[in-house]
């Protein structure tokens, strides 16, 4: 039975698509997509029966005539264009759902790669980086053998930087890039960003050229990832120009920020590329003959960590063959207000190399690595000082040994097979193991170490770790 505009009495729920239309690529959307269309289409039809309702009264008030025929076949016309829209909207709506869905996932998959593929790499770089340690550690070289030692000490420096680069970039995807501010004044992570450079500059005999503010300038922020902003700058400068140039650092204070400049003579940067050259992962031609260099991170992470301490950066190029200018500006404090929150902040002083100074003290140490390399050359370098060292390839053999023997330290491994570092820490906490417990991980999420600390850890250090970090966690242990 149907009324007079040819539509079923009490109304129909509008037709559902059984099939994807309109280029969707997937069956079916999330059951949390279905819902909330069903929902909107359950709506939408309702104001559309409501309204076929209404129309359908007043025409029934008026007697026929042509222009009420007409009128009658208008709205009846409007009812159908609705409908049809309603379906459309449906299609699309569900359309959009399935692409953001599989959006996310995508950006899922593509952190977990990276954190996967950074923790892997850690790996063969913690016994690279401790064997550069011991060969440089040993008397009577050639100076030839130690240039060769100097050439792997930066390499491996720049692969360490490469996988931190990698972890950052999951952070900088997944929104977790955190800072931890302070009042300081900018000399000092101008200070450590041109440390860090320095050797990068002397390999390719390249001069910074320095002009910067004689006047103290303070700043609201977390002094290493300005630090690594501005090294990340400089080293780029340096990556992209020729051996034997200049790179110029400059800055100035204005009314209530301050400007850093980083100007370099090298291969500079097209039109087309400078909108972009700040994206993630931004790589591509550069000019005739040449393609980018690196991961195509350290300028995104540059942005990031501006943007976090309520900055800017912002590039200029005459082109391919002129050079480029990254130009930082950040906010700052007054001097008295950053006097005050320094004061205010540091009542404590700040962490710095722990036992360092004091008359060493030779411990037992037990390492646990299912990674036979990494036992064996943190093992050497800490018998080299002269601790006393044992190591166990997996974590039912660490506990009993450490069992079986008394041990001031216990190094763990966080990725064990068959029973992981946190269970090993957790099974000596039970047991009233009076061992400092310190974890060796290539995991460098919050998260992780957070697990670790909670699991009974009393340190937690990333891979590859250096000597001097080691050795003034372990001097500050009591024998």
């Amino acid at each position: 039975m149907t009324d007079s505009l040819g539509v079923p009495l009490g109304g129909v729920p509008l037709h559902h698509p059984t099939q994807p239309q309109l280029g969707m690529t997937e069956p079916e959307a999330p059951a949390s997509a279905q819902d909330e269309v069903h929902t909107l289409l359950t709506e939408v039809d309702g104001e559309i029966e409501l309204l076929r309702q209404r129309l359908q009264t007043i025409l029934m008030k008026h007697p026929a005539s042509e222009s009420s025929l007409q009128s009658r076949q208008r709205l009846e016309d409007l009812v159908v264009n609705l409908r049809e829209a309603n379906e459309h909207l449906v299609i699309a709506s569900l359309d959009a759902s399935i692409r953001a869905t599989k959006t996310a996932e995508s950006h899922r998959q593509q952190t977990l790669f990276l954190s996967m593929l950074a923790h892997e790499l850690r790996n063969p770089l913690a016994p690279i980086a401790m064997s550069v340690e011991l060969l440089r550690k040993m008397p009577g070289m050639s100076p030839a053998i130690q240039s060769l030692l100097q050439i792997l000490h930066r390499q491996t420096n720049h692969l360490v930087r490469l996988v931190d680069d990698l972890m950052d970039a999951t952070r900088i995807n997944s929104g977790k890039l955190k800072i931890k501010k302070s009042a300081m004044l900018a000399s000092e992570f101008i200070e450590h960003a041109i440390e860090t450079s320095q050797p990068q500059f002397k390999a390719q005999r390249q001069q910074l050229e320095l002009n910067l503010p004689q006047e103290q300038v303070w700043v609201h922020g977390d002094s290493a990832r300005l630090s690594q902003m501005l090294s990340n700058l400089l080293l780029n400068a340096s990556k992209f120009s020729a051996e034997g140039t200049s790179i110029h650092l400059s800055g100035h204070s204005e009314t209530d920020r301050i400007i850093l400049t980083v100007r370099d003579e090298g291969i500079g940067i097209s039109p087309e590329r400078q909108p972009f050259i700040f994206d993630l992962f931004n790589q591509g031609a550069v000019g005739e003959g040449l393609l980018a260099k690196g991961l195509g991170i350290g300028l995104s992470l540059v942005r990031t960590i501006a943007e976090l301490h309520g900055g800017t950066v912002d590039v200029t190029s005459r082109g391919v063959g002129h050079g480029s200018e990254f130009r930082v500006s950040l906010p700052i404090l007054q001097p008295a207000e950053g006097q005050e929150l320094a004061s205010n902040g540091r009542a404590t002083p700040a962490p710095g190399p722990v036992g360092l100074g004091r008359a060493f003290q030779a411990k037992r140490i037990l390492l646990i690595d299912d990674n036979e390399d990494i036992n064996k050359t943190l093992g050497e370098f800490l018998s080299v000082v002269g601790h006393e060292v044992d190591f166990a390839m997996d974590g039912p053999s660490g506990l009993q040994m450490a069992g079986a023997h008394h041990y001031d330290i216990v190094c763990c491994d966080i990725g064990l097979p068959g029973m992981s570092g946190r269970e090993v820490a957790r099974r000596l906490q039970d047991d009233k193991s009076s061992a400092c417990l310190i974890a060796i991980s290539g995991y460098d999420q919050p998260e992780q170490r957070q697990l670790a600390l909670e699991a009974g850890f009393h340190h937690y250090l990333i891979k590859p770790i250096f000597g001097k970090e080691l050795l003034a966690l372990i001097a500050d242990v009591d024998a």
